[in-house]
C-alpha cells in the first residue's frame, strides 16, 4: 500500500504531538509482521522504503512494547533509545496500537475490535510524553485504523451490508467451506435461509457451488465464473473469488449487465469509505484541537484539514451521483444534463485534487490553457476525467507519464484527452471499449481487476452531451482516449 493521505496524515500527528518522528504500521494477519506505510523523521533519515519489515515475535526492546501495546489496546512508553529494523531512534518512544472498531452489524452478532497497526513516535520535544498526548495519539490511531482498513480487502462483511439491499447474492465461505456471512438475495437464490453456520455442500443444488469452490481453488487468478441453475430453474452467473487469508467470496446475478452494474455500486460504495474516513478524521482532530485551546500556530493546520475535508465532500457527492445515473443506464433511460457554464480547466484542477493519491506514482502531465468555458455537466464531465485518469494509472506501470490536454478542435468543440504509457489494446477490442456492458480486454484483465463498466458510462456521458468518444492505441506502449464534445449545448 503507497498512501499520499497516510503520508500527510503522519506528518501532521509528528506537528500535532511535537515529535521528531512518527511511523504508521499495518499489521499483517498472515505473517504477524508490522509492515511501514508511512514515516516521517526529521533527524535520523529514515523513510518508508527504507525499513523493512518487523517481526514482532523477536526480542528487540521494540517489538516487546508493539506486543504489550497490543495485548493492553493502550500505549507503550520506551524511556531509553532502541531499535526500529536497523534504526536507532531517540527516547522518549511512544507505541500505540492502532485498532480497528465496529459495532455489530445484526442484534445476534458481537461487535469487532482488531488491532490493524502500530502507530509509533519518538522524540519528543520536551523530552516526555502526558496524558494529553496519549489522548490525542489513541484519537489519531483511530483515523489510522479507518485508512487502513479500507485498503484491506478483507472486510468482506461490511460491504455486505451496503449490498444488504440489491439484488446479488453475496456470501463469504470461511476454510472449510462454511458459510460466515450472505445476504437476503443469496438466502432467496439457494433456497435456504439462514445460510450462516451452514456448510456449502450441505445447502448446494446439484453440487454446483461445490464445483466451483473446486475449480477456484486450483485457479492461478484466484477467481472462477461458472453458470448456476435454482432449484426454481433460474439461470445465475456465478463468480467465486479467493481472499488473502483463504475464504471465498461467492456472488450470484442474474445478467452480465446487472452483473457490471451491482459490482459497480459495490466498487462506488468501497470507494466512498475513503473521503468519508478523511472527512471523519480531519473532524475529530479539529474537534480535539478546539477542544485544547486553538493555539495560532494551529490555524494552518485547520486550514488545510478543512479543505481537505471540502475536496473529499466534493467526490462523495460525485460518486453518488455516478452510482444512480449507472442505474437509470441499467434501465435503459437516458442521462439527464444538468447544463451550466462553467470553466473545464477548474474542473481539472478539482479532479487532480481528489485523486492526488490515486496518482501519486505517475508522472502527471498538462497541456491545458489557463480558463476554457463551456455549457454541460460539470459533474459527469469531471467523470470523463476520473474514468479516464483511473484507467491510465490503473493500466500503466509506476513511474510513466500521464498526460492530460484540453484543447479547441475546431467547429466550435473542444476535447479532453488522456494519454498514457501503458499496455495498449488490441485494434479489435478498441472498438468496443465502452459500448459492450462489462466487457474487458485479456490485457486488462491479466493487468488489474475491474468491471469494464466505467468506459460504457464515460460514452454515454460523452454522448449526451453531443459528443464522440476516441482511442487510439498500441499494444505495449499506451493508449489515449479523447471526447470530443460541443462548446455550447443545444436547448434542451
Amino acid at each position: 500500500m503507497r498512501s499520499a493521505i497516510l503520508d500527510r496524515f503522519v506528518q501532521k500527528v509528528a506537528q500535532i504531538i511535537q515529535t521528531e518522528g512518527a511511523a504508521c504500521f499495518s499489521l499483517g494477519v498472515a505473517d504477524n509482521r508490522l509492515h511501514p506505510q508511512a514515516v516521517i523523521s526529521r533527524r535520523d533519515g529514515i523513510t518508508r522504503d527504507s525499513l523493512g519489515h518487523i517481526d514482532i515475535d523477536n526480542s528487540t526492546s521494540f517489538a516487546r512494547a508493539v506486543r504489550d501495546a497490543i495485548t493492553q489496546l493502550g500505549p507503550v512508553v520506551l524511556e531509553e533509545a532502541t531499535r526500529i529494523d536497523r534504526f536507532t531512534v531517540n527516547a522518549p518512544i511512544l507505541v500505540m496500537p492502532i485498532v480497528w472498531e465496529r459495532e455489530a452489524l445484526e442484534a445476534e452478532e458481537d461487535a469487532v475490535q482488531r488491532v490493524v497497526g502500530v502507530l509509533a513516535l519518538w522524540e519528543k520535544r520536551g523530552g516526555r510524553y502526558d496524558e494529553d498526548d496519549y489522548k490525542l495519539a489513541e484519537t489519531l490511531s483511530g483515523q489510522a485504523a479507518a485508512l487502513l482498513v479500507e485498503e484491506q480487502l478483507d472486510e468482506f462483511d461490511d460491504i455486505q451490508a451496503a449490498f444488504s439491499t440489491v439484488p446479488v447474492g453475496l456470501m463469504l465461505l470461511g476454510g472449510d467451506d462454511t458459510v460466515l456471512v450472505a445476504n437476503a438475495a443469496a438466502m432467496r437464490v439457494l433456497g435456504v435461509d439462514p445460510l450462516q453456520g451452514r456448510e456449502i455442500g450441505n445447502v448446494d443444488y446439484g453440487n454446483q457451488l461445490t464445483e466451483l469452490m473446486d475449480e477456484v481453488r486450483v485457479s492461478e487468478a484466484g477467481n472462477v465464473t461458472a453458470s448456476y441453475v435454482s432449484r426454481d430453474n433460474e439461470s445465475y452467473s456465478a463468480s467465486a473469488q479467493t481472499t488473502q487469508d483463504g475464504q471465498t467470496i461467492i456472488a450470484l446475478t442474474q445478467s452480465p449487465f446487472s452483473t457490471a452494474a451491482e459490482e459497480l455500486t459495490g466498487q462506488v460504495a468501497h470507494e466512498l469509505r475513503t473521503p468519508l474516513t478523511v472527512i471523519q478524521g480531519n473532524l475529530q482532530t479539529i474537534d480535539f484541537m478546539i477542544e485544547g485551546g486553538v493555539q495560532p500556530e494551529d490555524q494552518d493546520i485547520i486550514n488545510e484539514f478543512i479543505d481537505t475535508a471540502l475536496i473529499q465532500s466534493a467526490r462523495m457527492f460525485r460518486l453518488i451521483a455516478e452510482t444512480l445515473n449507472i442505474s437509470r443506464i441499467h434501465a435503459g433511460k437516458e442521462l439527464e444534463l444538468e447544463v451550466e457554464e462553467f470553466d473545464l480547466t477548474d474542473a481539472l484542477d478539482q479532479i487532480l485534487a481528489e485523486l492526488a493519491d490515486y496518482l501519486l506514482s505517475h508522472e502527471v502531465k498538462i497541456e491545458a490553457p489557463d480558463e476554457m468555458i463551456i455549457e454541460g455537466d460539470r459533474g459527469k464531465i469531471i467523470s470523463i476525467f476520473d474514468n479516464y485518469l483511473k484507467n491510465a494509472a490503473k493500466y500503466s506501470d509506476t513511474g510513466t507519464a500521464i498526460t492530460i490536454r484540453l484543447y479547441d478542435t475546431g467547429d466550435d468543440m473542444v476535447a479532453i484527452e488522456v494519454q498514457d504509457q501503458g499496455i495498449g489494446i488490441r485494434p479489435d477490442d478498441v472498438a468496443k471499449i465502452g459500448r459492450e456492458a462489462g466487457f474487458r480486454t485479456d490485457l486488462s484483465k491479466s493487468q488489474a481487476g475491474g468491471i469494464g463498466l466505467g468506459m460504457v458510462y464515460t460514452r454515454r456521458v460523452t454522448e449526451a452531451h453531443g459528443g464522440r468518444m476516441e482511442i487510439e492505441s498500441t499494444v505495449g506502449e499506451g493508449s489515449k482516449f479523447r471526447s470530443i464534445f460541443p462548446r455550447r449545448q443545444k436547448e434542451q
